[in-house]
């Protein structure tokens, strides 16, 4: 199944008790949930500054008109 580090020991998961396989998994869902989340951030942020500039585009050409 792999390896987790913890306190800079390799530790084989198969070894681990199920207690401690079910929470390493939890985190494995968990960083998938905050990668998704970060991914999400970056898309909203783009968008964010797409309005910013079309306000300022828009305010230029009123200003020129």
């Amino acid at each position: 199944m792999g390896t987790i580090t913890i306190d800079d020991v390799e530790h084989q998961i198969d070894d681990l008790t199920d207690v401690v396989k079910i929470k390493v998994s939890r985190m494995h869902e968990i960083q998938n949930q905050m990668n998704a989340m970060n991914r999400e951030l970056a898309e909203l942020q783009v968008v964010f500054q797409a309005y910013v500039n079309a306000i300022r585009d828009d305010m230029k050409a009123s200003e020129d008109a």
